[in-house]
């Protein structure tokens, strides 16, 4: 018989703790490609695909107003290459993102409903909508590969080509956000021909801020051609705008990921890539919706170099090379929020999101730079104050190339607001007549000083006389002429403007 079981004895204690370890590589691809929506072109349709399929299916969310400019051009892409589609229209802006905005996309993917590993999402828009399809990717079903096209110049060389994704909450940007990268960036140069000028300008500041903290070849490359950089979009119209745009383009995405692929999860606290973004971001959330996030960057950037120069680390030229090249990029350096009762939060806040030490990238001359961690807010009130000083000096400088031939000379650019932009001083020699961009953001006043001349506004010829104040609205086409015999003196004022029929206010 058998007799009764006997239980063994317990030899080991049982495991009440346990350590799992693992890693997770990082693999994506940032492409500079021209065309992405010529049909020729299978980039978009292939960029994040990891298994051939009979049928090709995208869910694709793109900003409303680029889906005005390109809706048509993308739909004829997706159609010659036979693609199954569903498009996500979103209205994309800092006050528009918002969880909100994130649970749009997902119920859209849930209607079209995708594959989570061989159709990716793709984001057609500014840095707003590719953080928000950014955060949405990283959370649906767990995780789904997507792919961003930025179609802003912010896009190209600072928000399209890293990993962070995001959205603001309350009073606080990108409060709450990920690390989760695309499968590719798709970056293209040619949207930025329908881009506002104001635009422009906004995302040469994420380009001026590499050039600052560690390529000075960049910033004199900004400093030489800011006027064609801006005339041309950084699309390369003419062969020297093209040589000179690639070159930036390179040295900006490429400084960018240099500084980002060793520390993509952000361990180390210490950052370059932070400069311009340690007051910047509790001046824009304040601002809205009168800042864009460049032009918050570039008050926090003169603000820092005003503070480095008192301590030493920029010299008074330099400053003065810095700040200039700023306005010529027409971008502010000043605002009215910024003084102690913004600076000792923003200050605070940014102690807090960097671990308890203020970590300020500050630059020491033109490409290089340091961390403070000793700053008080009487010391940056004090430098916020000279910055204000120096915003209100007058500044003259050349333009187009400091030909003085052209008669053009900027007189100050407002470094406060959109408000009032610049104030050009013109002349014009008897007999000359010069024809002049229509600019599609801003409304001139041109104020007649001396001489007498004609304004043809789209064809139509208006008088020119000492006092006259003659309005043009946006997108105007100009051409001034000077049938007398001394020269035609004139200012023009230039506001931001909506663009109307064209025409004489």
């Amino acid at each position: 018989m058998n007799g009764p079981a006997v239980e063994a004895p317990l030899t080991e204690t049982p495991a009440h703790r346990w350590r799992v370890q693992a890693e997770q590589s990082v693999d994506y691809e940032v492409l500079m490609t021209d065309g992405v929506l010529d049909p020729a072109n299978p980039a978009l349709v292939e960029a994040g695909t990891t298994l051939r399929t009979d049928q090709i299916r995208r869910f694709i969310v793109i900003d409303a107003t680029v889906h005005e400019l390109y809706g048509d051009a993308l739909r004829k892409y997706l159609e010659h290459h036979n693609c199954q589609y569903r498009l996500c229209v979103l209205s994309a802006s800092e006050e528009a993102k918002t969880m909100e905005s994130v649970f749009t996309v997902v119920k859209g993917l849930d209607s079209f409903g995708i594959s989570r590993r061989h159709e990716p999402i793709i984001a057609i828009g500014g840095g707003v909508l590719l953080d928000i399809v950014g955060l949405a990717a990283s959370m649906y079903r767990r995780s789904t590969p997507y792919v961003r096209v930025p179609t802003s110049l912010i896009g190209l060389v600072d928000a399209g080509v890293g990993i962070k994704t995001g959205v603001n909450f309350g009073d606080h940007k990108n409060r709450v956000g990920s690390y989760f990268a695309p499968t590719v960036a798709l970056l293209d140069r040619g949207f930025l021909s329908t881009l506002e000028d104001r635009h422009i300008s906004n995302g040469l500041a994420e380009i001026l801020k590499i050039a600052l903290i560690k390529d000075a070849t960049l910033f004199r490359l900004l400093e030489e051609h800011a006027e064609l950089l801006l005339a041309e979009r950084l699309t390369g119209q003419t062969p020297t705008g093209d040589v000179v745009a690639r070159e930036v383009f390179s040295r900006a995405v490429g400084g960018m990921l240099e500084e980002l692929e060793p520390n993509l999860w952000e361990k180390q606290l210490e950052r370059l890539v932070d400069y311009g973004h340690s007051f910047s971001p509790t001046l824009e959330m304040r601002a809205l919706p009168a800042l864009l996030h460049g032009e918050a960057v570039t008050v926090d950037m003169a603000l820092t170099t005003v503070l480095a120069e008192e301590r030493g680390l920029v010299s008074t030229s330099d400053r003065e090379r810095i700040i200039g090249l700023m306005r010529r990029l027409r971008l502010p350096v000043w605002h009215p929020l910024l003084e102690p009762g913004l600076l000792e939060p923003a200050l605070r806040e940014t102690t807090r999101h960097r671990d308890g030490l203020q970590r300020m990238p500050i630059p020491v001359g033109i490409g290089g730079a340091c961390f403070l961690h000793d700053l008080t807010v009487a010391e940056l009130g004090r430098a916020a104050e000279l910055l204000r000083e120096l915003d209100e000096d007058l500044v003259i400088t050349d333009v187009n190339d400091g030909s003085e031939a052209e008669g053009n000379r900027v007189i100050r650019q407002d470094g406060m607001s959109r408000t009032w932009e610049v104030i050009t001083w013109s002349s014009l020699a008897p007999g000359a007549s010069r024809e002049e961009d229509a600019q599609t953001d801003t409304d001139r006043f041109c104020f007649v000083l001396a001489g007498a001349g004609e304004l043809h506004v789209d064809g139509v010829s208006h008088e020119m006389c000492p006092g006259y104040l003659v309005a043009t609205r946006a997108g105007a086409v100009h051409r001034f002429v000077n049938p007398g015999t001394e020269d035609l003196s004139w200012l023009v004022i230039e506001v931001s403007g909506t663009p109307a029929r064209g025409g004489v206010a």
